[in-house]
């Protein structure tokens, strides 16, 4: 049971395996992001590479329609319960352990895919990487947070949507490598499995939060991790000291509390920029970007999956430039230029499939230039800031928990926009689809404006301080 003070140390030192403390100090939250990102990289993979193993397994398990939903479906559906579980288990048992127990659940689920002699079977393993993609939405970015200091923290919790596209990308490229062979399908999903077994060997280099050491009473070791991040001892004494003021202010939250006049403006803001990220249509275009270029004019086949490889490296080199801003212009700037971008990039998508015909050989040309915009305002903007803010917005005691919920959302809305959009496109059209988008994007520019925080430069304890520092809210439950 955490007592209100801090000031007694644990006898057993957490998370002392973690080798990376003998790094120089300045290099280790570079180091401890880049390695918790390899679940990112995970992340990214096997969400993307569905995309070219589907078609293939459609035919050598002669898939019908509606099994082949229930693939796709698997993965994001354990996803949902992944991220609904990894906050309650992060809160209790620590960030590190729940990123190290998810790379055994990634490689089990990628060699289940691989070997899968039924479509059955394939469908428990892809729920079952599902899960682990959950976890580590959740905890990947909260461990990193809390890792980080705050003149960075921007960029390297970025990392880790960094990753996320570099596994979209090695997803592609996968697929554009072995699509010819008879069971290529096998080794897209066997691939993973390497990645995993990285995952696992990269955690023994981690050490635990100091944040949640803290909270667990183990100021010791959270002192001693400090100092190896680089904090002298007074500013470790002083950062424990915050935490430990700022715990015995939040005794007694509870998740009620998540939607009371606290905390209910930071789950809306972590809500409402997942609700605008998957509506805006990103998914849908990254998971069917060879049958959207196709339709284009494209050829079927290999043109598509390179013209998808160049989305990929654009989603990859724009992530770059979102780093680098994001602790310099700040998170409301970007979403903004984002939002704005890409909204005019989905509005030039559908006036080009309007108008089809009328613009000769140029159709595929620009609609392939409009999906590239579309992808670059996406990365440099709400791509890596949804992520990162949930990871700012919420108290230490509930912060995994808390951001379970935007998490949880994220995927739901995934799974929904991603299962959708080929009926909408059959039922309006693509170009009234891509319209439809943009007018989210517009949505989504006035909500970031109206209920997004900004959050540059300061401390997870600052922000926390803004939050308490709201008024309570009145009988009808306004803020006052």
């Amino acid at each position: 049971m955490r007592h209100s003070a801090v000031t007694e140390a644990a006898t057993v030192p957490r998370g002392t395996s973690g080798h990376v403390l003998g790094r120089a100090p300045a290099r280790v939250p570079y180091l401890v992001a880049a390695i918790a990102s390899t679940g990112g990289l995970l992340f990214g993979f096997n969400t993307a590479i569905i995309s070219g193993a589907l078609p293939i397994v459609q035919q050598r398990m002669d898939l019908g329609t509606d099994m082949s939903r229930a693939l796709v479906a698997a993965l994001l559906a354990g996803a949902v319960f992944g991220s609904l579980i990894a906050g309650l288990i992060a809160d209790a048992f620590g960030r590190r352990e729940v990123i190290a127990a998810t790379a055994a659940t990634f490689a089990l689920g990628a060699f289940g895919s691989g070997l899968a002699p039924t479509v059955e079977w394939l469908i428990a393993s892809r729920f079952g990487i599902g899960l682990a993609i959950g976890a580590v939405s959740v905890t990947v970015p909260l461990y990193i947070a809390e890792m980080a200091p705050a003149a960075e923290r921007g960029f390297l919790v970025s990392f880790n949507q960094l990753a996320i596209t570099i596994g979209i990308l090695l997803a592609y490229v996968t697929a554009f490598v072995v699509g010819d062979h008879p069971d290529s399908w096998r080794r897209m999903f066997m691939a993973a499995s390497g990645l995993a077994v990285l995952l696992g060997l990269s955690c023994i280099l981690l050490v635990e939060s100091p944040r949640w050491l803290v909270l667990q009473d183990d100021a010791e070791e959270a002192r001693r991790i400090l100092n190896a991040l680089g904090r002298t001892p007074a500013e470790a004494d002083d950062a424990i000291a915050r935490v430990s003021r700022d715990l015995a202010q939040e005794a007694g939250l509870s998740w009620r509390n998540l939607f009371g006049a606290r905390l209910g403006p930071a789950m809306l803001a972590g809500v409402g920029l997942f609700v605008f990220q998957q509506c805006v249509g990103i998914n849908a275009i990254l998971y069917f970007a060879d049958s959207i270029l196709s339709n284009a004019g494209f050829d079927v086949g290999k043109a598509a999956q390179i013209a998808a490889v160049v989305v990929g490296l654009l989603n990859v080199a724009f992530t770059l430039v979102a780093m680098a801003l994001l602790d310099t212009v700040g998170r409301k700037k970007l979403l903004s230029v984002g939002f704005l971008g890409m909204s005019a990039s989905l509005l030039a998508a559908g006036l080009v499939v309007l108008i089809g015909a009328g613009l000769g050989g140029m159709q595929k040309w620009l609609e392939l230039l409009a999906i590239l915009s579309f992808i670059a305002f996406f990365a440099v903007s709400i791509g890596p800031i949804g992520w990162l803010a949930i990871s700012e917005l919420y108290p230490t005691v509930l912060r995994g928990r808390a951001m379970s919920i935007p998490s949880a959302v994220h995927w739901l809305l995934n799974s929904a926009v991603s299962v959708a959009f080929l009926p909408l496109v059959g039922s309006v059209g693509a170009g009234q689809a891509f319209c439809l988008f943009a007018a989210v994007g517009a949505a989504g520019w006035l909500f970031c404006r109206r209920f997004v925080p900004e959050t540059r430069g300061r401390t997870l304890e600052e922000i926390q301080e803004d939050f308490a520092a709201y008024p309570a809210a009145s009988a009808d439950g306004a803020r006052r």
